[in-house]
């Protein structure tokens, strides 16, 4: 299949998601970084990243599919850092006794001003490919959040960036999308397992 725009392969993972009951709360998925039934076992492959088991402080965005993901962070005794809505403000939870809601409105409710360097960022996609590129749902933000940590210098050195999608938002290339402006990212978690991107 061949796509003209970045638009017509997000339409496409978005009608797909929708046409197999693949995608889930919230729907419809359009607009959206979709969510998905799998993403809690997506998400369990980022302890076969050694990385991770060394990782401190791990960020994330605020999308619904990587709320596995944050919850499994904290449980292993970690930092989550993350972004609100629309890079409202930058904030870290850490780790706590009682269970905290890492859903959006908790995001909000919860968390202290980011202060740790962060070792890890995994962000949302609706499309990604073989070589780490990636597209959101069009509003930048993954990358935006990528340049807040640098620029605040709350970045370390070697940093591994991933996203955790489902199997069918993945690609061979797609790179003749790619702009100068977007972060690729290192490795992929899906249903499937970890995948490490080429370079």
């Amino acid at each position: 299949m061949k796509f003209e725009t970045k638009e017509d392969v997000r339409k496409y993972i978005w009608d797909l998601m929708v046409e197999k009951k693949i995608a889930t709360f919230p729907l419809p998925p359009y607009g959206r970084i979709p969510n998905f039934n799998e993403a809690k076992k997506a998400a369990f492959f980022l302890k076969d990243l050694p990385e991770y088991r060394k990782a401190q402080c791990v960020f994330t965005g605020p999308d619904g599919v990587l709320k596995p993901l944050r919850d499994m962070i904290l449980l292993d005794k970690k930092i989550l850092a993350y972004a609100t809505p629309h890079m409202k403000e930058m904030k870290m939870i850490k780790p706590a006794r009682k269970k905290i809601n890492t859903n959006i409105q908790g995001l909000i409710k919860f968390g202290e001003e980011l202060k740790e360097k962060v070792d890890i960022v995994i962000i949302g996609s609706v499309a990604v490919d073989n070589f780490g590129n990636r597209l959101g749902k069009g509003s930048g933000y993954g990358d935006k959040e990528i340049e807040f940590l640098r620029r605040e210098n709350l970045l370390k050195e070697n940093i591994k960036i991933g996203t955790l999608v489902h199997s069918i938002q993945f690609f061979p290339d797609l790179s003749r999308f790619s702009e100068s402006h977007d972060i690729p990212v290192d490795f992929i978690l899906t249903e499937k397992g970890l995948k490490y991107c080429k370079r």
